[in-house]
């Protein structure tokens, strides 16, 4: 399970975390002309699919490519292409049209602040067989990885694994036009403390630090399940796409077989009228971690005391619905460069020369607007991170899980986490398993977020209002080892920036300050800056469930195999992997692009128009 995760954690961030881009111009006018009214539904569909994000879609059209069986997808939010949705540039926007825009209840570990709950209202938004083997083909499956420009390969050392990690399918994986150069000193600091500099973190090594693809097409506008899953079928007839409804329950019969879902406007009050349509086959609640649990307890599935309190018939008293929720907790680091090289982030607001020449070359689709968030990773483990590893893992061994649990938890639930946890810990004394992530893409601030906590927490339905929005408790740094591990990580990410590499930019440190350093003290900056980054879904999951899908109702089709093919005829055969990136036989390099400096090996002529000229002993550029 240690290895699963550690596996999964590259896939997440390749196609979860990375990049946005520009929308398809007038494919939103089209989509919403074949979206459906509540007036066209039909009584019944063969599959409801509730929720139109990213696993729902991808699984609507697997289902939906048999043309005798008819797919309705129901969806609370609507087809929009707003910049934040689809910019790089706007990577981190929220507009609040797109969004659920609520908030958790007060936590406690955090100065009792609320938490902003980043939930998209948009479309698109250890089992034997779920093993890392039994999910990398579905994995590969789903994603295809184009290669960078091998200049920029080169100049960068940008490496990668074609064959190893991807494959043919809908959802693009690419570098960016245009790397910040002081990406090039960060990736020497992680060198300069002996983290592990590996080759390809999606196939099955995510810890060290790696290069990471932003989810964007060879044009740099966004891929995902709206463009790649949806856009390309939307025109099948047995394919329905309802939008601005939200599914109340799912209906069972006597045999607790689920039968039908009940359907509401969106806007409309709570107890408005509803739709009943049935489903002849299956229901698949793809509504993401915050509203699949509040459809389950709405429909009588979950903890019984919950559901007695709300009024709602117990069907199936399943106490572990809702729970087990994992919150990723993080916080900025915030240095200041005194002798940055440029050009750097800020010299897209502080340098108007160079500002217009990226807003020039953005509109062919180049230069450094077809950056996201960055695309190097350090996924550190814990040895790495902290000299005092084992007595944070004897102290997480030596707990009472029950103390910093929800008081929800029954003993089972009780007995469940305790066996998570020891494989957890098991996982945290090696140096192949990454517990803490920091995105690096050339600036001066990073987020760091740890990976793997141990503090739970829970989504169950207000029991005052059941349509209501769920309560959210996301519990986060309960558990004091969260808080020990994410002190660490403050004190080892000031170790990276007072390395030797870093030294050259003259780091300065801005927040939370030199001033911030003993445990009470960081203890207490992290209760009043803490905030939360939750996990995303999995295209390869799924994947494999539409397969496991298809196949209980088609015995033609053989169950899930090991390594799944392409399902698009007319792409492209994968391409190998990269050789070690070497310097090109004839290069020139871009304006404002590296030419020289101590350590440099890359291209030293410049492009027609610009010449060499001396930043610094380490930095010199094409001006």
């Amino acid at each position: 399970m240690a290895q699963l995760t550690s596996r999964l954690l590259g896939f997440i961030q390749l196609l979860a975390v990375l990049g946005a881009a520009h929308g398809y111009i007038g494919m939103v006018e089209e989509l919403q002309a074949r979206q459906i009214n509540p007036g066209q539904l039909a009584a019944a569909y063969d599959y409801i699919v509730v929720g139109g994000g990213q696993s729902g879609l991808a699984i609507a059209n697997r289902l939906s490519e048999d043309t005798g069986r008819s797919v309705l997808i129901v969806e609370y939010g609507y087809i929009n292409d707003n910049p934040g949705q689809l910019d790089p540039s706007s990577a981190t926007a929220y507009p609040p049209a797109n969004m659920f825009n609520i908030s958790s209840v007060p936590q406690p570990a955090l100065g009792n602040r609320q938490q902003q709950i980043l939930a998209a209202s948009v479309v698109g938004g250890g089992n034997p067989g779920w093993s890392w083997d039994g999910l990398l083909p579905y994995f590969k499956k789903a994603t295809t990885l184009n290669p960078p420009r091998a200049d920029l390969a080169a100049e960068f050392n940008i490496t990668y694994d074609i064959d190893r990690a991807y494959g043919n399918g809908p959802i693009h994986g690419t570098f960016p036009d245009f790397l910040w150069p002081g990406m090039k000193v960060q990736w020497n600091a992680w060198k300069d403390l002996g983290i592990q500099i590996n080759y390809e973190g999606a196939a099955g090594d995510a810890y060290g630090a790696y290069w990471t693809p932003s989810a964007t097409d060879t044009q740099y506008r966004r891929s995902y399940a709206r463009t790649r899953y949806f856009e390309p079928v939307s025109t099948r007839q047995n394919l329905k796409l309802l939008v601005g409804h939200r599914v109340n329950e799912v209906l069972f019969n006597a045999d607790k077989r689920a039968e039908a879902v009940t359907i509401q406007q969106r806007g409309t009050p709570n107890g408005a009228t509803t739709i009943t349509v049935k489903a002849t086959q299956e229901i698949i609640l793809t509504s993401g971690w915050l509203h699949t649990p509040q459809i389950l307890q709405r429909s009588g599935i979950g903890p019984s005391a919950l559901l007695q309190q709300a009024g709602i018939n117990v069907l199936v008293d399943l106490p572990g619905v809702g729970s087990n929720h994992q919150e990723h907790p993080y916080f900025f680091g915030q240095f200041s460069y005194q002798t940055d090289v440029t050009p750097n982030p800020s010299s897209l607001f502080a340098d108007a020369q160079f500002r217009n020449w990226a807003d020039q070359q953005w509109q062919q689709r180049k230069g450094p607007r077809s950056i996201g968030v960055g695309n190097g990773l350090a996924t550190v483990p814990l040895p790495d991170l902290s000299t005092r590893y084992q007595a944070i893992i004897d102290k997480a061994k030596a707990q009472n899980a029950a103390t910093y649990l929800p008081r929800t938890y029954t003993p089972e639930q009780i007995q469940g986490f305790t066996a998570q946890r020891d494989v957890m810990l098991a996982s945290f004394g090696k140096r192949d398993n990454g517990v803490v992530e920091i995105p690096f893409s050339g600036s001066a601030g990073n987020i760091l977020v740890l990976m793997k906590p141990l503090s739970r927490g829970t989504v169950l339905l207000n029991t005052a209002d059941r349509y209501a929005e769920p309560i959210v408790d996301f519990n986060a740094n309960v558990n004091p080892v969260d808080v020990d591990i994410m002190a660490d990580m403050l004190r080892f990410y000031r170790r990276w920036m007072q390395t030797p590499s870093m030294r050259q930019l003259t780091p300065a440190e801005q927040s939370p300050g030199a001033g911030v350093s003993s445990d009470q003290q960081i203890s207490n900056y992290l209760a009043t800056t803490v905030a939360t980054h939750t996990c995303a879904t999995v295209y390869a999951i799924a994947e494999k469930a539409s397969d496991l899908i298809k196949a209980r109702y088609d015995p033609t089709i053989p169950s899930p195999p090991n390594t799944p093919g392409t399902t698009q005829p007319g792409s492209p055969p994968p391409t190998t992997s990269n050789p070690q990136p070497t310097q090109p036989p004839s290069c020139a390099v871009p304006k404002w692009g590296q030419c020289g400096g101590q350590g440099y090996s890359g291209c030293t002529t410049c492009e027609s128009g610009s010449t060499c000229s001396i930043s610094n002993t380490w930095y010199s550029q094409c001006l």
